[in-house]
Formats: structure tokens, C-alpha cells, sequence
């Protein structure tokens, strides 16, 4: 609970900044490459370690900010959740942001499973198709997952549409199982 309103104030006052500079989409993509650079390595623990001293911190993040030719603003940011020791808050602030983003330009996203890798062409039918159910712009996560046989996952606005072939042929054998 603390941890998401934590995450949800510290990404309101970035996403105030950025958008009065006009810079929400880059931002908000600065964020992500930090993010993507610090999860999951030795900077994460490194970071977030008390027993190496604020300073060693400070330089540590000043040095990975410079190779990475942040912007000002998202290198404030960064060193300002190292000073308040909030960056194990990040993942939230990525999502949270993201979420923001999304809002203000009227897009959603939307997660796409299938049994392989869905082409050009069909990618953008589909986008097309649920921008004509959502009202709205639709960033498409695609990925794969054999076990599905074939057909589609589509997880949207908090609803799944499952059109997999392993859910129906899950659903005929209910069936038979019950004599119908």
C-alpha cells in the first residue's frame, strides 16, 4: 500500500515536470532504459546497498546517468530517489509512468498471446480491430506461447478474449466429460 501511493506521487511530480517541458514520451522512455540497464544487475544491488555511503552511491549513478546521456530532468530524478532511498520503488514508478503516459495520449495497452509470431500485416489488422472496439490508440504487446496450439490470447482493458485453441478443445472435453 505505502509502496504504491510512494510510486504514484513520486511519478505524478515527474510526469508534471516532463509534460510542462513538453517531453512526456521522452521521459518516460529515459526511465525505462535507466530501468532496463538497473534491474536485475550488480548496479541494482550496488544502488541500493546502505553499506556502500551515499557518495559512492551519487558517483556510481552520476557515472551510469552520463554513459547513458540522460536529460536533465531524468538525471535529477534518478539522484533524487538515491538521496531519499526510493529506488527499489522504480518498477512502479516505470508502470505508473507508462499508465500516465498512456492516459494523457489516449492510448491503452493491450497484450496479444499466440501459438507464433504474428506477422506485419496481421499485427496491424488486429491493432486496427481493437482500436475500432476500444475507442482508443492500442500499444500492442506481442507474445508467443506454443502450449496455445494455435489461435489467439488478447488481454485488453482488464478483459481476456480467449480464442486459443487449447481453451476449446479444453471446453469440448468439459463437455463430453458431462454427456452433452
Amino acid at each position: 500500500m505505502i509502496e504504491g501511493s510512494l510510486s504514484r506521487r513520486y511519478t505524478r511530480a515527474l510526469f508534471q515536470l516532463a509534460r510542462e517541458a513538453g517531453e512526456e514520451e521522452k521521459i518516460g522512455q529515459e526511465v525505462e532504459q535507466f530501468y532496463a540497464a538497473y534491474s536485475q544487475t550488480e548496479l541494482q544491488r550496488v544502488l541500493t546497498n546502505p553499506a556502500f555511503s551515499l557518495d559512492t552511491r551519487k558517483k556510481i549513478l552520476a557515472q551510469v546517468l552520463q554513459s547513458q546521456r540522460l536529460s536533465a530532468l531524468t538525471r535529477h530524478f534518478l539522484s533524487l530517489l538515491v538521496d531519499r532511498d526510493r529506488l527499489p520503488y522504480l518498477i512502479g514508478i516505470v508502470n505508473a509512468y507508462r499508465r500516465l503516459l498512456n492516459e494523457a495520449k489516449g492510448r491503452i495497452e493491450a497484450k496479444v498471446v499466440s501459438a507464433s509470431a504474428l506477422e506485419g500485416d496481421r499485427l496491424a489488422q488486429l491493432r486496427d480491430r481493437l482500436r475500432a472496439i476500444s475507442g482508443k490508440d492500442v500499444v500492442l504487446q506481442q507474445e508467443t506461447d506454443t502450449a496455445l496450439l494455435g489461435g489467439l490470447l488478447i488481454e485488453l482493458e482488464g478483459k481476456i478474449y480467449d480464442g486459443s485453441i487449447r481453451t476449446q478443445l479444453e471446453k469440448m472435453k468439459q463437455r463430453i466429460a458431462r454427456g452433452y
